[in-house]
């Protein structure tokens, strides 16, 4: 009879201790996708102002379309707590994102980058999205230089339009 409770004491440390592990790597799974998908913004709106010129007052400028894949959530990935992306000077932008948790992380984006509303201190929120969402990014221009714009277009996960964007699912296509 003991060795029976004994195994099971055993077989409880055993699993604990086992599942702070899969605790510790999901973060840092979801954390590695996460800082991934910055960096496809990154690069996208990188590419935009050193390659595109900015449109004329009243044109609609050049764009990309990225689609970004978040974490779901569960015993492999932790969710996103937050996700930002919001301009910080001429021609920076700041991502913080925290998953699972745990402290907030910052990434420097090399554009400024904006939500598409009007306002220039507008921060993208992409806070608690999961699985495949596509934004579209487009080249803008204001007394300040080139700037890019950010519409999170899509969210697939929902099946549903999150923010509402000028271009229509098909227009984006490229």
């Amino acid at each position: 009879m003991i060795r029976y409770v004994l195994a099971v004491v055993l077989a409880a440390a055993l699993v604990g201790i086992g599942w702070t592990g899969f605790d510790y790597a999901a973060a840092v799974r979801s954390e590695q996708q996460v800082e991934n998908q910055v960096a496809s913004i990154d690069e996208a709106a990188t590419s935009l102002v050193e390659h595109d010129d900015p449109p004329a007052t009243g044109q609609p400028g050049a764009r990309r379309v990225v689609e970004l894949r978040f974490p779901h959530g569960g015993l492999t990935s932790e969710r996103i707590d937050r996700f930002h992306v919001r301009p910080t000077g001429a021609n920076v932008s700041i991502a913080e994102y925290s998953v699972g948790g745990r402290p907030v992380r910052t990434v420097t984006i090399d554009a400024r980058v904006r939500d598409s509303n009007t306002n220039a201190t507008v921060t993208a929120d992409l806070s608690g999205e999961t699985g495949t969402t596509t934004v579209v990014l487009a080249l803008k221009a204001d007394d300040n230089g080139p700037y890019v714009e950010l519409w999170i277009s899509w969210s697939h996960a929902s099946r549903s339009a999150v923010h509402p964007c000028e271009y229509s699912q098909e227009s984006v296509t490229m």
